[in-house]
């Protein structure tokens, strides 16, 4: 019981401070824009998220004896499906790891010029042709989704201002933020 409690300790000091932020952030006072969410929205659910987490681990701790990993889960289910089978020899592939390095430090330099929009599109689809996906369709459609998932949430949810690029480009942003409503 006292290996349990241990490994469940972690998870209780982390609840602890999830509930003390909690009601910090219950202080904070200034008032929201009539319609919109006020910015104490996004502390206390990010906390309460991580406080039911804490649950979870704590409960699992506890009462469960043996130790369960994601690793553990996902090991099962290779072997579940065939696809691991013996011994599977571990791949390397540092030059693809520096080609998304190189890839993502391109698109922080480059989404002022084009906007996170027409950015994000291009970083999208050349990290899956980087990692060697070659199903164009897939790749044309899920970059432009992608983006276009990422400025809602960020312009409509969130409320964060995102960079729309200059000229010719930021006609695009203006364009895409009028459709979705964006002031």
């Amino acid at each position: 019981m006292l290996n349990r409690l241990l490994r469940a300790s972690p998870y209780i000091v982390v609840q602890l401070a999830a509930m003390y932020l909690y009601q910090v952030a219950g202080r904070i006072d200034f008032p929201a824009a009539p319609g919109r969410i006020g910015p104490d929205f996004w502390p206390k659910s990010i906390l309460v998220l991580l406080g039911l987490v804490c649950v979870y681990e704590i409960i699992k701790n506890l009462l469960i004896g043996e130790t369960f990993t994601a690793a553990g889960l996902l090991e099962k289910f290779m072997k579940d499906s065939g696809e691991a089978g013996g011994e599977e020899k571990l791949r390397s592939y540092p030059l693809l790891l520096g080609g998304g390095i190189v890839l993502t430090i391109i698109y922080v330099v480059t989404i002022s010029t084009l906007g996170f929009f027409l950015a994000t599109i291009a970083y999208l689809a050349l990290f899956m042709v980087l990692g060697r996906y070659r199903n164009w369709t897939v790749i044309a459609v899920s970059s432009v989704l992608g983006a276009l998932a990422l400025v809602f949430i960020f312009m409509k949810v969130v409320y964060v201002s995102l960079p729309l690029g200059s000229e010719p480009f930021s006609a695009v942003s203006l364009w895409l933020l009028r459709v979705m409503g964006v002031h």
